[in-house]
């Protein structure tokens, strides 16, 4: 892997060689914008809400927001570029709220929670380790408030063969391992002796809704922004009114269909910091604070661990005293206080919970039916998960995947297994096979 100082030097050196390109980048590639746009319309808070344009370059984007009357933050690692959005924001009569330079991967100047949106439309790009694209990422997490939106963008791992087609076959063919290096691991590392040129991480279509959610954040969709004229847009940027308008209707719409999204240059990740971590923290402390032994189960157990699972609601399962106390800890909650339930398939001790509009149930002495007798859920080992910086208790995973086949549950099953352990999930099995569990 390349030195990330090395990395970080040929992108600075990048954008200082030619920042008026990447300001007219966007005229050259209109619908790329047009449908970012479209994207950033319906997904932001209304305005004034404040936006962090994390490495926004010459401020495209940030003017763009600033003009529909959004409080703009413009942050980026090149001076240049920061300079030209200075300018170019006079020029257009807007105020932007700052102009700070920096990477991608450290925004300590930004207190956690201080923005209702995140821009990451350009780091992602220049990060060939994925430890510090999930830092980017994570950092975009810290400072966006909860139930806000993150955008990131990445180009895609077949960008290179897409642009060689369009503009210069010949290259392709002549520099052939190099292409094919790059299409197997996504890398175009700096030039060895200093030129100034392109360096980026391309990433695969399959990889980008995983590595955001492996920071906890839930991916509401991902777009192929150059719908289907990347690099077939010369006809389509000439077109003004309503012609204009109906094609960059057209390319977003299909720009959300995921089999077009290998084939296009640049994928959008619409983003969103669940409102559910935070509120589940809160509980957490409680518990804690209160000496209450708890497990989180289930779907949310799955999430905290950066699985793919939407999280609509929370389950905690705990010692029958514990369920009753927590009732008490947490009265002015109360949906529907503890108590004993059967019902078809399972009985317990429960009650429910709303704490800010999530739904929460509290489960004790939890029973599945199988066949004509009940059998009791597991709930014998512990695991600890990070959440935002606090200790939560799970299940171990493998347990987790044993509760799924008990209950049938194949898909969550199979979304588990590749994460297990193996020798400690057939521990668990044969434990649960001889307590007469399956």
């Amino acid at each position: 892997m390349c030195d990330s100082n090395d990395v970080k030097r040929a992108v600075q050196n990048l954008y200082a060689s030619a920042p008026e390109r990447e300001w007219q980048r966007m005229e050259r590639h209109r619908t790329e914008f047009a449908v970012t746009l479209r994207a950033l319309d319906a997904h932001l808070p209304p305005a004034p809400a404040r936006v962090l344009d994390c490495g926004g370059g010459p401020g495209r984007y940030a003017i763009a927001l600033a003009q529909r009357g959004y409080d703009v933050t413009l942050f980026d690692l090149s001076p240049e570029l920061l300079s030209m959005a200075q300018q170019k924001a006079a020029e257009a009569g807007v105020t932007l709220n700052g102009f700070e330079q920096g990477t991608a991967t450290d925004l300590s100047r930004f207190a956690d929670n201080s923005f209702d949106a995140v821009l990451l439309m350009g780091p992602l790009y220049h990060l060939l380790d994925e430890a510090e694209r999930k830092q980017a990422l994570a950092e975009a997490y810290r400072v966006v408030k909860p139930g806000g939106p993150v955008f990131a963008t990445f180009i895609t791992r077949y960008a290179g063969y897409i642009d060689a087609a369009a503009r210069y076959p010949e290259r392709a063919v002549e520099e052939a391992q190099d292409y094919r290096h790059r299409a197997q691991t996504g890398l175009l590392p700096p030039h060895p002796d200093g030129v100034a040129a392109f360096t980026a991480y391309f990433a695969h279509a399959t990889e980008v809704a995983p590595l955001c959610h492996s920071v906890g954040l839930d991916v509401e969709t991902v777009l192929g922004v150059e719908g289907l004229v990347s690099l077939r847009e010369g006809l389509i940027n000439a077109l003004e009114g309503t012609a204009w308008e109906f094609w960059v209707d057209v390319n977003y719409q299909i720009a959300h269909d995921p089999t077009i999204h290998s084939g296009v240059e640049h994928l959008l990740a619409v983003c969103r910091k669940p409102h559910w971590r935070s509120v589940l923290k809160r509980i957490v402390a409680g518990l804690d604070a209160a000496g209450i032994d708890y497990r989180v189960v289930g779907g949310t157990a799955l999430a905290l661990r950066g699985l793919p699972v939407p999280v609509n609601d929370v389950d905690i399962e705990m010692a029958v005293e514990d369920a009753y106390r927590c009732q008490d800890l947490f009265a002015a909650f109360v949906v529907d206080p503890v108590a004993f339930r059967e019902g078809e398939q399972a009985r317990s001790h429960i009650g429910r919970f709303t704490f800010d509009g999530l739904r929460v149930e509290i489960m004790a002495d939890l029973h599945w039916r199988k066949g004509d007798r009940w059998v009791p859920s597991f709930l014998t080992t512990r695991a600890t998960v990070d959440l935002d910086g606090a200790p939560v208790s799970v299940l171990e995973l493998e347990e987790e995947a044993l509760a799924y086949l008990r209950r049938g549950r194949l898909e969550r099953l199979a979304l588990c297994l590749p994460h297990c352990d193996p020798e400690r999930f057939r521990m668990l099995f044969q434990d649960a096979v001889a307590n007469g569990m399956f």
